[in-house]
């Protein structure tokens, strides 16, 4: 390895610790950007939201399996053997860290109690440099060679939030309270609002999921009617991890959660490690890629992106949006020559 730049930073801007992403770095061995899931309501695993549990239990995990392609004293399972077998070790973990916390049952029963996590890792392997990823986070590799899966679950979501947004701001809410309200409504979804709060008047939540079903309707052609239905009735917080991990959904996309990820959710590329000369890691809370390599370059884009589309309703649409107190999403790069 010539070159290491790496940069993490949490969203919220008075907690820098509450960071959820983390990365890994074993110089000529291997690498990754794990990316925790947002917490749903609260949970904590040894004193950490359950999306930094996540994380940095994964991380840990990965950094083992690295070292252990070169050990020939490491035991059988802990092999290389194509992708799944990675991923399936990375699972096992986090499930041995649900027994440990004594909440294997829990989370069996009720996926709103599971950690979670994305995963981008490169790691040397017989001469080759392998890719695997699960979920969003992504790699560009020499510069010009871009992985990164984005799920069209969160077009829904975003395209939900941002209807209820203008809404708002159609009726005079500055752009604070325009985002409160349309998180209240996109966080739960609208069947599940809180009797006597603003969020529930019916006639309001009628006219902003006509509104959103017609736009994913239109931006997704191809996604069953009923799911979008669904996904906008329950959204965040009781609906979206009935997509996650399952076979056969329109919507469905995967993420580690300590049970078992289908395979065609877990995402492989495989390069002569001789072509390789330029690795970028990053997890999603970059909306933009840097023209060039390194933090200078990504942090410029990061930063045109804020200018453009702060509350994320425009060109960057997502699930949420820039606040006083926090920003979009943690972001983090790993940029590596080799």
């Amino acid at each position: 390895m010539k070159r290491l730049e790496a940069f993490s930073l949490g969203k919220k801007l008075d907690q820098p610790e509450a960071n959820e992403d983390s990365f890994v770095v074993i110089p000529n061995v291997g690498y990754a950007v794990i990316d925790g899931v947002t917490d749903r309501n609260g949970t904590r695993y040894e004193g950490m939201l359950s999306g930094q549990y996540a994380s940095l239990l994964i991380k840990r995990a990965t950094e083992i399996y690295f070292l252990a392609q070169s050990d020939p004293r490491a035991p059988t399972y802990m092999r290389y053997r194509g992708p799944k077998s990675f991923i399936s070790y990375l699972t096992d973990c986090l499930q041995q860290g649900y027994r440990k916390a004594g909440v294997a049952q829990a989370v069996k029963n009720d996926w709103k109690l599971r950690a979670g996590c994305t995963l981008m890792a490169a790691f040397v392997h017989e001469g080759r440099l392998e890719i695997v990823a699960v979920g969003d986070s992504g790699i560009r590799i020499n510069g010009n060679d871009t992985l990164q899966v984005l799920k069209p679950l969160d077009d829904v979501m975003g395209i939900l939030r941002r209807e209820a947004w203008q809404f708002f701001a159609d009726r005079g809410e500055n752009p604070q309270r325009s985002d409160e309200l349309a998180a209240g409504i996109t966080w739960p979804g609208t069947v599940n609002q809180l009797p006597g709060s603003e969020t529930a008047n019916e006639e309001i939540l009628e006219e902003i999921e006509k509104r959103a079903l017609a736009a994913s309707k239109k931006h997704l052609p191809r996604i069953a009617e009923a799911e979008i239905i669904e996904l906008l009735h329950h959204g965040i917080a009781y609906g979206q991890g009935n997509f996650q991990n399952v076979d056969g959904r329109d919507l469905g996309y995967g993420g580690l959660d300590g049970f078992p990820v289908p395979e065609r959710y877990i995402e492989h590329r495989s390069y002569d490690l001789a072509e390789v000369k330029q690795l970028e890691l990053f997890s999603d809370g970059y909306f933009k890629l840097g023209e060039g390599f390194g933090i200078e370059s990504w942090e410029k884009a990061f930063r045109e992106v804020e200018e453009v589309d702060p509350y994320k309703i425009g060109a960057y649409l997502s699930t949420k949006g820039t606040t006083a107190q926090a920003l979009t999403d943690d972001r983090t790069y790993l940029g590596i020559v080799l």
